[in-house]
C-alpha cells in the first residue's frame, strides 16, 4: 500500500508539474507567435490572461465537482480536453481560433493541480501528509522557472507549433500513466450537485478560523509577491540603470529561494509544531517585506535579501496551508482548497494594480512597509485565532 501511494503520488507531482509547464512555458516566445499569426503584441499576450482567468474561476466549481463526483472522474477527461486544446493550437493558422483552443487548454489543466493536492490529502495523514505536500509545492514551483527555458529552445529549434505538440505528447504520457495508477473514485456517479450544496461547502470553510485566516494571509503574500515583480523591473532599470538581462537575473533569489523554501518545509515540518511554523513562516514574510521596503531604493544587497527570504517564506507557506486545509477540512478538502486557489488567483491578479496605483500617491517604500506591518498584524491575529480551534480538528462534522 506504502508503495502504490508513493507511486500515485509521483503521478499526480509530475501531472501537475506539467499542468503548470502549459501556462509558462510559451512565455519566450510572445513576439514569435505576434509575427507569425500578424496580430499585436496586447493580442498575444490577451492569450496568457485568458489562460489564468479560466483556470482562476475553475477552481470553485472543479472542487465542488470533485468532492460530489470524485478526483478519476474530472481528471481524465481534463488531461482528453488538454490533447485536443493542445493540437488545435499546434496546427491553426487563424489566431481567434488559437485563443479558443488555448481557452480549452486552459480548462484542461484548470483541475489538475487542485486534483493532486485532494488526492495527496487523501492518501497521506500527519507528518507524512506535510512531507507529500512539500513535494507537490517543490515541483509547482520548480515549473515555472523550467518552463521560459524549454519554451525557449523549443520555441527557437521548432517554432510555436513545437511548443504545443511537445504538450500533446507530454498530455498523452499523462492520460496514459493516470489511466493506469489514479485510484478509482468510491463517489456515487450518480450524486448531483447544486448551487445549495457549493454554499454549504463554501461555507463551511469560511466559518471556520483556520479557513479564514489562511485564506486572508495567503491573499496577501501572493498580492504582494506578484506586486513585486512588476515592480521590481522599473526599480531597477530607473533607479539603479540596469540592463534588461541584469534585471532577469535578480529575479533568481525569489525563484530559487521559494524552491528552498519547500525542501526545508519537507525536512522540519514533522519536528515543528503546526502553529509555531505558522507564526515563524509568515513573520519571515512580513519581515522580508519591510526589509525591501527600507532597503529598495539605496541597497542592492539589502532588497535582495529581502527577496530572497520572501522567496524562502512563500516556499514554507504554501505546503503549510495546503496541509492544514486538507487537515481541517476532510469532507470539504477540494472545496476548501480550490477557494483557496482561486483566493491565490485574484491575489495574484490585483497585486500588480492596486499596488502600482498606492505606490503612485503615497511612494513604494511606504506603500510596502504598510502592507508589511499589515502582515505581522494579521500573523499574529491568524495564530491567535488557529490555536482556539484545532488544526487537525475536522470541521466537517458539521454537516
Amino acid at each position: 500500500m506504502q508503495s502504490n501511494s508513493k507511486l500515485i503520488l509521483y503521478v499526480v507531482c509530475l501531472s501537475t508539474f506539467f499542468a503548470s509547464l502549459m501556462q509558462n512555458i510559451y512565455s519566450p516566445i510572445i513576439p514569435l507567435l505576434r509575427d507569425s499569426f500578424h496580430v499585436s503584441l496586447s493580442m498575444v499576450n490577451a492569450s496568457v490572461s485568458i489562460f489564468i482567468f479560466i483556470v482562476a474561476i475553475m477552481q470553485i466549481g472543479c472542487g465542488a465537482l470533485i468532492d460530489v463526483k470524485g478526483a478519476r472522474f474530472i481528471l481524465m477527461p481534463s488531461i482528453a480536453i488538454s490533447i485536443a486544446a493542445s493540437i488545435g493550437c499546434a496546427v491553426t493558422k487563424d489566431f481567434t481560433w488559437f485563443l479558443v483552443f488555448r481557452a480549452l487548454q486552459a480548462v484542461g489543466a484548470a483541475s489538475i493541480p487542485l486534483i493532486a493536492a485532494t488526492t495527496i490529502g487523501k492518501l497521506y495523514q500527519g507528518a507524512e501528509r506535510g512531507s507529500a505536500m512539500g513535494t507537490y509545492q517543490m515541483l509547482m514551483s520548480i515549473a515555472p522557472a523550467v518552463a521560459p527555458v524549454l519554451g525557449g529552445w523549443i520555441g527557437g529549434k521548432y517554432n510555436y507549433p513545437g511548443i504545443f505538440w511537445f504538450l500533446t505528447g507530454v498530455s498523452l504520457l499523462l492520460l496514459l500513466g493516470n489511466g493506469l495508477y489514479f485510484p478509482k473514485d468510491q463517489r456515487n456517479r450518480s450524486a448531483s450537485i447544486n448551487i445549495r450544496r457549493m454554499i454549504v461547502q463554501y461555507g463551511i470553510v469560511l466559518r471556520s478560523q483556520v479557513g479564514k485566516g489562511i485564506l486572508m494571509i495567503s491573499f496577501l503574500y501572493f498580492f504582494l509577491y506578484f506586486a513585486l515583480i512588476v515592480y521590481l523591473p522599473a526599480l531597477l532599470t530607473d533607479q539603479y540603470h540596469m540592463s534588461l538581462t541584469i534585471v532577469g537575473l535578480l529575479y533568481l533569489p525569489m525563484a530559487v529561494s521559494m524552491i528552498l523554501g519547500t525542501v526545508v518545509y519537507k525536512s522540519i515540518q514533522a519536528k515543528i509544531d503546526q502553529r509555531r511554523l505558522l507564526l515563524y513562516s509568515n513573520l519571515m514574510a512580513a519581515c522580508s517585506i519591510l526589509i525591501f521596503a527600507l532597503t529598495e531604493s539605496y541597497s542592492l544587497v539589502g532588497l535582495s535579501i529581502g527577496l530572497f527570504l520572501y522567496g524562502t517564506a512563500g516556499g514554507l507557506i504554501a505546503p503549510l496551508y495546503s496541509t492544514m486545509i486538507s487537515s481541517e477540512f476532510e469532507e470539504q478538502r477540494a472545496s476548501a482548497l480550490g477557494l483557496y486557489n482561486l483566493i491565490r488567483y485574484v491575489g495574484m491578479s490585483a497585486g500588480p494594480l492596486i499596488c502600482g496605483l498606492i505606490i503612485v500617491n503615497f511612494g513604494s517604500r511606504m506603500t510596502f512597509a504598510a502592507f508589511g506591518v499589515l502582515f505581522v498584524v494579521l500573523s499574529i491575529w491568524m495564530v491567535k485565532r488557529v490555536s482556539t480551534q484545532h488544526v487537525a480538528q475536522p470541521v466537517a462534522k458539521e454537516i
